[in-house]
């Protein structure tokens, strides 16, 4: 994996310098002199300090709009389509309120209509595509080395020339990109982790080393740690050891009234009651709805099984892209189950808010499973609307601490009495303080923590950019 890494890095500084050729008869001086500067660093520095010694020079030689203008860049980078991503969009139109910043992303695009994607008309956003993606025949790890050669020969270019002060790695893939890119011009590296990157389900055993190697390797150079559950947190500091972090929790972001922090249910914008005017239900059917990705992993099967059963007299919906677990058969043969499609992240709530009660059913597969706090389950308390959860520890802590409703066992049987409870008992809404999962509340949590981060940095000149 480190030759690979080694071999990406001279192919992007390769890239990068045929790049800054296209300018070499208005700056002939500077580009002779840089490539004298090669001559005189090729035979004695590796990968990282070749980026140290040349790339840093022909970066302050070709210009930046970032020094002429006085302020910051901060770059997030992603190997997911960032037009797509609620978590990273929200980041990032949170950290445009810092003063003296600009805000740019490279993110990775997809195959899929990104139409349905939040809006990113207030920022620069840049999309590569990966070619290697469509290798499916490749073996999976395999085909994670050629997606981190490919986005490091693709992105490094593009990355440098934004010269940041602060680069933002969402997940593990983005790290060592990240890292060089840090090592080349002075920026200050941030480390988000969505997920416990190295224990996530379906991964196999050597996907799980090197994600773990990459994280290790790379550890000591963080300057901000971020993830989205205490648990997953305190993991990584008895893992690598202890760096500054802070949690961002997946919250969503609505219009809500606040009184003493104490939330009060949103008022829908869709209608009252409209699953029950939309599949023709009568005013006392209890509605269930479950928000995501519909694939394996999250209860679904389990929950198709429950809700298929004789007796059961409420109705699931489920809303969200994927159907890998064919919930649109289980639509057609059961009149109680129902396929709602997608929508966007801004309609998400309040729709949630017709349902009674959400379903947050992460199944135990593994340990970023069993620590995470999924985003689903703060839409379905900022949405007014009571959970079933599953009983994994950070879930049910959350839940408890907070009202949010009932946890339950993961297997059919559990499920199914849980569900049978709510018909017979009801569930009652979430009443408690929900100010400090809010996401004005991790927003803030974030913009200090950047704030602390921009203070702490040196401030970098055309000269100390020039030199090692």
């Amino acid at each position: 994996m480190i030759w690979l890494v080694q071999v990406a890095v001279f192919i992007s500084s390769g890239i990068f310098l045929i790049d800054q050729l296209r300018d070499f008869r208005a700056k002939k001086e500077s580009t002779l002199r840089e490539f004298a500067t090669i001559d005189r660093n090729w035979k004695h520095n590796g990968a990282a300090r070749y980026i140290v010694r040349v790339v840093r020079p022909l970066i302050v030689h070709c210009g930046n709009d970032v020094l002429m203008t006085g302020t910051q860049c901060l770059l997030h980078l992603s190997h997911t389509d960032i037009r797509r991503d609620a978590r990273i969009l929200r980041q990032i139109q949170a950290l445009q309120e810092l003063p003296d910043t600009t805000v740019s992303a490279i993110g990775v695009e997809l195959d899929e209509d990104a139409s349905e994607g939040a809006s990113a008309s207030d920022f620069q956003i840049q999309t590569v595509q990966l070619r290697s993606k469509r290798f499916r025949y490749v073996p999976r790890p395999l085909r994670y080395l050629l997606n981190l050669v490919e986005l490091m020969c693709r992105v490094l270019p593009i990355a440098i020339r934004h010269r940041p002060a602060v680069v933002h790695c969402h997940d593990t893939m983005m790290l060592p990109l990240g890292a060089m890119v840090s090592l080349a011009v002075g920026s200050v590296l941030v480390y988000d982790a969505h997920e416990l990157e190295s224990h996530k389900s379906g991964q196999s055993k050597l996907l799980s080393w090197g994600t773990e190697l990459v994280e290790r390797l790379c550890w000591s150079r963080i300057a901000l740690f971020i993830s989205v559950s205490p648990a997953i947190v305190d993991w990584y500091h008895q893992r690598f050891g202890v760096r500054r972090s802070i949690v961002v929790l997946n919250t969503p972001i609505v219009s809500q009234h606040w009184s003493d922090g104490v939330n009060r249910p949103m008022v829908s914008a869709v209608g009252q009651r409209y699953f029950h005017r939309l599949y023709g239900l009568e005013a006392r059917t209890i509605v269930f709805i479950y928000v995501g990705l519909l694939v394996s992993g999250r209860g679904i099967e389990r929950l198709l099984e429950v809700f298929s059963r004789s007796g059961i007299n409420s109705h699931v919906i489920f809303m969200g892209y994927g159907d890998q677990v064919g919930v649109s058969d289980w639509a057609c043969r059961h009149a109680n189950i129902h396929l709602h499609p997608a929508v966007s992240h801004e309609r998400m709530v309040p729709l949630i808010s017709e349902a009674d009660c959400g379903l947050c059913l992460i199944e135990d597969v593994s340990l970023s499973d069993r620590l995470c706090l999924p985003n689903k389950l703060f839409e379905y308390a900022f949405a007014g609307v009571p959970v079933l959860a599953s009983r994994l520890p950070e879930i049910s802590r959350v839940v408890g601490e907070y009202g949010l409703g009932i946890c339950c066992d993961s297997d059919a049987g559990s499920i199914e009495a849980a569900v049978r409870k709510v018909e017979r008992e009801g569930i009652q809404a979430p009443k408690g303080k929900l100010a400090e999962l809010s996401w004005g509340a991790q927003a803030a949590r974030l913009k200090s923590a950047y704030r602390t981060l921009l203070s702490e940095r040196k401030p970098v000149t055309p000269n100390s950019m020039g030199t090692s």
